[in-house]
């Protein structure tokens, strides 16, 4: 009895010591360390340098497309517009977006306002759907859940030009790769406009912890990307 009592307070001793150790210095990395991991891979390095080479020998058309600041707001945006989601499609079809490279992955909720996105990454109503011609546009929140957690943008800054975004239902699978990032005014709506190809577009605030600006992804359907 007294062998059990001593192995039972030493073993309790070990992890008084082991627990807050965990929690100062492994848990605080433990978000770097598990994208960075997933990032290991010799081909998606290869291709992703290569990628890097192209693009700042010949630019995106994006990169010099004027930039419209406008005073409305999203809501302002929307309430121009006739939008009726009795059927909501997306989270019928359980849609969901995915990229793996930095740990992302929720469902996608439809709504009519932003307070959609408490509900999972928000469809702004009046962009295109998965796979659709035009721009499809995602919102979601920065920091309402945290790593381990994976259904908000907390590491979308981290994501990088030639990286992954699936857009999956029960139907289809979509892949769309990462062509543009940048940072832009929280009035700047020109980034919810439609377009005249196969875009995917995710919206964040940034930096971390603010509402100071947008972090705004573009990127295009995989299978018409690769034509370019």
């Amino acid at each position: 009895m007294k062998k059990i009592i001593k192995i039972l307070t030493t073993l309790f001793l070990v992890l008084l010591v082991i627990i807050p150790v965990f929690f100062l210095f492994v848990y605080p990395q433990y978000n770097n360390i598990l994208i960075n991991r997933s990032k290991f891979d010799i081909y998606k390095i290869t291709k992703d340098t290569a990628i890097k080479i192209l693009t700042k020998i010949s630019p995106s058309q994006d990169l010099y497309a004027q930039e419209v600041l406008a005073a409305s707001s999203m809501e302002e945006t929307l309430s121009k517009e006739n939008i009726n989601l009795s059927e909501k499609i997306l989270e019928e079809n359980n849609t969901r977006v995915i990229i793996k490279s930095i740990n992302i992955e929720g469902r996608i909720s439809q709504g009519e306002t932003a307070n959609s996105m408490n509900e999972g990454f928000w469809h702004f109503p009046i962009s295109a759907y998965p796979g659709e011609l035009g721009n499809m546009v995602i919102i979601g929140h920065r920091y309402q859940f945290l790593p381990p957690a994976k259904n908000t943008f907390f590491n979308l800054d981290k994501i990088m030009i030639g990286d992954e975004i699936k857009v999956i239902d029960k139907y289809n699978e979509f892949t769309y790769i990462v062509t543009g990032k940048k940072d832009v005014n929280p009035n700047d709506i020109s980034v919810l406009q439609p377009t005249n190809d196969y875009r995917l577009t995710l919206i964040t605030c940034t930096p971390l912890w603010t509402h100071e600006k947008r972090l705004v992804i573009t990127a295009k359907l995989d299978k018409l990307y690769k034509k370019v």
